[in-house]
This record gives structure tokens, sequence and C-alpha cells, in this order.
């Protein structure tokens, strides 16, 4: 029997469109910097977040979600579904200046794009930029507005990189997709993201599924002098908190709340929402202190950004979904951020034997169907140049972690922000009304009248998620073993997690045979470990004089630069790369 050419094709193209439609639109929110006390649904009640609390308590908190200790890692992480120490990311953030990139390989928006998704990205990258095939529209990204460097400031989107004779590279990072859009000047990051989140949304076709990377700004610190900064309206909600830079940052806060609340009001409004799948999560810790800090807060976890304490790698992260089941809940089950790769494309309908092998798991069926988590290992980073590596496993009465090392000699090792006594201000009554009155949570009322899914959780409920999603220190001080690795020579540090989460109590003493087994599980990784790529910065070659005032590739797809210099670059070096200190000579500790 013979069939015409064209009925067989129309027949493929049907099927292919009913399948792509019924694949649900995905929406990824990354916050940049957020600290674990600044949502309230840890329990934090100085900074109040009703639209982000409205769908946590209405899908899945993720209590133990690992993510890398700072920016570039954990987006590296994030896009490949890899360990960046398997594709040598795992050290500092990509400098302006410097001619560094994620390395070629398909990326989850490439992967989503062959299944049909109509891909979208807003706001950060710092995955590379010095030659074009680096940018995120040749990285997987149908379109792209934002900057490329990690952060810029609010209004006027300008970065400041400072060379090493002192001198500042200031010039102007925003664009859609290679043109600078200089005419969004003067509106509020935030404001300007959802702006174009809200649009994107409203324009697209509901038939064909979406995936929006909403990569925030907020609430990563801006520019040397003025680190924080927020519409004054904002700040003023916030006099409760003494601090003013403290005040600023909530005033951050309360923009990305907003936001949230927008972005799910027109998925509603769009006939999205009754298929999508929104994540929310921080890309590392807050920096408390630091080189550009921003007054976050991870209470009551040690550690800040950079660090490998759980202040620095513990994530507020929430899944919501009508396609999850038995909400709302809060799952303690082990996660990291590299498995966001293979889940979603899991969640997108795609088959696990289409990706490569990877270091991230396929975790769809533990969080949509509350089975157990697919790992009981993650390897939080080995970072050979500044001599640290950390991992967590779990087992079935212990969630152990071990610490070894630590950066910047140990000045963030202790504990920072908002419960400690560098905020000690009284803060109001947490306002569960705030919660239920939200966009979000009204939002959440009309889905489930239209598409009769479960009605929101009620008041009585959210005070319950919220007591198990709190995370509590459990040692009193006379009973803690501290564990200081920049004051103690080699010293190791192992804690149960489960009943130590703020890492009080060194247990090295007692489990020799655990934390050997834990080291010898990092010397295995550091032996697949691919160095670090860091490269001498460019300064010369970079400066956005050169490019009218921007920041721009400076390489060409050859590698030549654009710009002719008569004399030799002056750049940074990072030096030779520093082997681990063979993490054998630990060994003698234990």
């Amino acid at each position: 029997m013979m069939f015409d050419s064209r009925i067989i094709v129309s027949l493929f193209c049907f099927f292919a469109n009913v399948r792509a439609s019924s694949r649900p639109h995905i929406i990824f929110i990354l916050a940049d910097d957020m600290g674990w006390n600044d949502v309230s649904f840890h329990g934090s009640d100085q900074i109040q977040t009703p639209n982000i609390d409205a769908l946590a308590y209405n899908g899945v908190i993720l209590n133990s979600h690992y993510v890398l200790p700072i920016c570039t890692p954990s987006r590296a992480s994030l896009m490949t579904g890899m360990y960046p120490i398997h594709n040598g990311m795992q050290g500092t953030p990509i400098l302006s200046d410097e001619p560094r990139g994620l390395p070629r390989g398909r990326l989850l928006p490439e992967y989503l794009r062959e299944l049909g998704y109509r891909t979208r990205a807003l706001g950060k990258w710092h995955l590379g930029f010095y030659q074009e095939q680096y940018l995120p529209t040749n990285r997987g990204f149908d379109s792209h507005l934002g900057y490329w460097n990690g952060f810029v400031s609010y209004y006027d989107y300008i970065i400041q990189s400072t060379r090493q004779d002192g001198m500042d590279l200031n010039g102007f990072d925003m664009r859609r997709n290679l043109t600078p859009a200089y005419d969004l000047v003067g509106r509020y990051a935030t404001d300007m993201f959802t702006d174009e989140a809200v649009d994107i949304i409203r324009t697209h076709d509901p038939a064909r599924p979406l995936f929006l990377y909403m990569s925030h700004l907020a609430v990563h610190a801006a520019n040397r002098g003025k680190y924080v900064e927020a519409p004054q309206e904002e700040v003023d909600r916030f006099q409760h908190i003494q601090d003013p830079n403290r005040r600023t940052y909530a005033g951050m806060i309360a923009k990305m709340d907003e936001s949230v609340g927008r972005v799910v009001a027109a998925l509603e409004e769009s006939g999205m929402l009754h298929n999508s799948i929104i994540v929310f999560m921080s890309d590392n810790g807050a920096p408390t202190i630091g080189t550009y800090p921003n007054w976050g807060s991870n209470y009551p976890f040690r550690g800040v950004k950079e660090t490998l304490w759980e202040g620095g790698v513990r994530s507020p992260t929430f899944v919501w979904s009508p396609l999850l089941k038995n909400t709302p809940r809060v799952s303690n089950e082990l996660y990291h951020i590299s498995d966001w790769l293979p889940t979603l494309y899991a969640a997108a309908g795609g088959h696990q034997s289409s990706l490569p092998k990877l270091d991230g798991y396929n975790q769809w069926n533990s969080i949509a169907e509350e089975l157990p988590s697919e790992r009981s290992e993650v390897l939080l980073n080995i970072d050979e140049v500044q001599q640290a590596a950390a991992i967590r496993m779990n087992s079935p009465r212990h969630h152990w972690k071990l610490v070894v090392g630590t950066v910047q000699n140990g000045t963030y090792d202790r504990y920072f922000g908002q419960g400690t006594n560098q905020f000690p201000e009284v803060n109001p009554p947490y306002d569960v009304s705030a919660v239920v009155g939200s966009r979000a949570y009204r939002v959440l009322e009309r889905l489930a009248q239209k598409h009769l899914t479960k009605y929101p959780t009620p008041s009585i409920d959210v005070l319950k998620l919220r007591n198990e999603a709190t995370i509590r220190c459990n040692y009193k001080r006379s009973n803690q073993r501290q564990c200081n690795p920049a004051e103690g020579q080699n010293e190791i540090c192992l804690y149960d997690v489960k009943s130590d989460p703020c890492e009080m109590n060194n247990l090295t003493p007692f489990y020799h045979n655990v934390a050997r087994y834990l080291f010898k599980a990092l010397i295995q990784y550091r032996q697949t470990l691919v160095p670090q790529l860091n490269r001498r910065t460019e300064p010369d070659l970079a400066n956005p004089i050169y490019f009218n005032g921007t920041w721009s590739p400076w390489r060409d797809a050859s590698g030549e630069p654009f710009v002719s210099l008569n004399r030799s670059n002056f750049g940074f070096d990072f030096g030779p790369h520093v082997q681990l200190a063979d993490l054998e000579n630990f060994e003698t500790v234990l």
C-alpha cells in the first residue's frame, strides 16, 4: 500500500505537536546570593515573603538541597548536570576581563529545545562572554535579556572591574541578545526583568512548552560604594530593622517576592499555570560579609557564600506544580543542583537514555511521587587552589558531612546574620494573613476553582509546614566540640547534620572510621578532577572603552583579539594550579 509522503510528514508533525503541547511549562527562578534566613517559610520573621511562601506551602520544600558555594560553579552545575570539578569550573567566578567560559557541550536549554521547548533567559549569565560562542544565545537559549557578568548596579547596569593596579574598568552590561539595551536604564532591575517575564508569558503560545530561566540580579550586591539598592518605598516598609544596609536588603527581597507573585499571575492569565513547574532557589549562601557583602543572613547555619559550611551551600529551595502528588510537604531527601538537568528533562518527557553520563540524578519521581532520593551522597566541592573540600553522605541513622580545609584563611567560618548579635532587633510576628492574602495565593485559589486542582493550604497548616521547614540548632554551647580548620593544623571536621545542622559538634574523634571513609571518597573524586580553567585576565583587551563603553566579547572565534595593542597586556595571573596538598596528607589526623 502506497502513502503520500506529504501525509506521512503531516502525521509526524501532528503527533510531534501533540507531544510538545502536553509537556509542562518550566519556570526556573534563581535568586542570587540569597540566604537561608531571607525567606520567611524557613522561620524568619524579620523579612516576610508572602508570595514565595504561598508557593512553597503548596508545593514541596526541599530542606536538604545543596548548591556550590559561589556563583559560576553553581550555574555551571545547573546547566551541565555535572560537578564543576569535572569541567574545571570549581574555583573562582569568571572575572569581567577573564578569557574563560563554560566548556563546550550541550546545556539544559539545548536538551529542552530538542523536546520542542521555547527557551528564554532573563538576567544573569556569568558563564563566559569573551567570545560569542559562550553567550547564552549560542548555548541553547532562543533569547536573552540580561547581563553577561556576575552583577551590575540595579538602575544603570554598570559594572566596575578593578585592575591589579587599582584602576577601575567601568562598562555597561545589559543586552537584548547582542544589542545594548540603553533604553532600560533607570528602571529597577528586578522590576524590569519581571516586566519582561510577564511579557514573554503573555505573548507565548501555550500550545508550545516554555522554559523560562529567570536568573535574578537580586539580591547580589552592586558596585562598591552602593552595594545594596532598592526603591525607597520598599525600604521604608522595614523600619523595625535597625541596620540601614540590612533594611535596604529587605527591600530588595520584597521586590523579588512581588516578582514571584506577578509571574504566577501571568501564567494563570495565559492559561499556562495548570501545566507548569516552578522551581525557586538560591545559587549559594548570602555574603553577610566579604568582598561584595549584601547583608543577607544564613542563620542558623555556619558560614557564608564561598564557604563549604551549610551557610554557603545549603539553598532555600522549593518546587511547585499541579503535577506533584501528596502536597504540601517538606522533604528532607538529599538533592543537588546538578540534579535539575536530568530531573527537568524527565519531567518534560525526555528519556534518560538520551542524556550522557552525568553527576546529577533524575529526581522527578522523588519530588513528584514522594519517593526516596536517587542519591545518598553529594560532593559539595573540591577547590584544589584554596585547599578546601567537603562531602555529604547519608546513612540510615546519620547525615554525615566531612569538611577539609577552609577558604579565605577561615575569615568566613563563623556564624553571621540576623538571629545573631549582629542583628538584635525585635521582629514583628509572622503574618499568615499576608500569605493567604498574597497575589500568588489568590491565583492558586482561582486555579483550584477553574481546573479542580488541590485547594491552597489553609492557615493552620501553613504554620505546621513552616515549623517543619525551620532548622534549629540542637547543641548547647557546653556540649560543643568546635572544629576550626584555619586554626588547627590539618584539622578535619565531621558532623551529623541530621542532629547537628549548625555544625557545632565535631565528631571526628568518635567516628574515625566514618571520617576515614568519607576522606577516601574525597580522594577518589580528586582523582577525577579537571584542574581549574582560571586564566590570566586581559584588562587591556577587554576594556569597555574599546567597545563604546560596553562589556563585550573581545576575541573572535579563532581567538584573535579585536583590539591591537603595541604594549604587553597588564593582567592578573592566578599562577600555577596548586595540587590539593595531596589529600592523603590529612590522613595522619585520622
